[in-house]
């Protein structure tokens, strides 16, 4: 698959979803409900998996945890979610970046290791 930024936009809108499941949860910033409404978190889960496939197949490491440890609608699980689809998310601007550059990082110092998900 060519990478590009419509891969982003589509990253962006997921981690947005599952940030509204969070959000929606809470009072005051202070977690209320621990637990999300079941079909729409699997509708979530779905999607991401389905992108994260496309986008490195089944021996990808983010594919491979994101659907080990994003199980439930849990607000635990949420959040390992939106981590990975963060790490994700970096890892394909890197390399859209190096695609447009031919280098991984257009100024000098910029560079860091990946922001990959542990």
């Amino acid at each position: 698959m060519t990478i590009d930024a419509n891969v982003l936009e589509k990253i962006d809108a997921l981690h947005d979803e599952g940030r509204d499941f969070v959000e929606s949860g809470q009072i005051h910033g202070a977690v209320a409900e621990y637990e999300f409404d079941t079909c729409r978190f699997d509708k979530w889960r779905r999607k991401a998996n389905d992108l994260l496939y496309v986008l490195g197949g089944c021996d990808d490491l983010y594919y491979q945890r994101f659907s080990k440890q994003v199980l439930r609608p849990h607000v635990k699980d949420l959040e390992v979610g939106l981590r990975i689809l963060s790490a994700v998310r970096d890892d394909v601007s890197s390399k859209i970046l190096r695609e447009r550059t031919g280098k991984a990082c257009p100024e000098k110092g910029c560079s860091r290791p990946s922001a990959g998900f542990d």
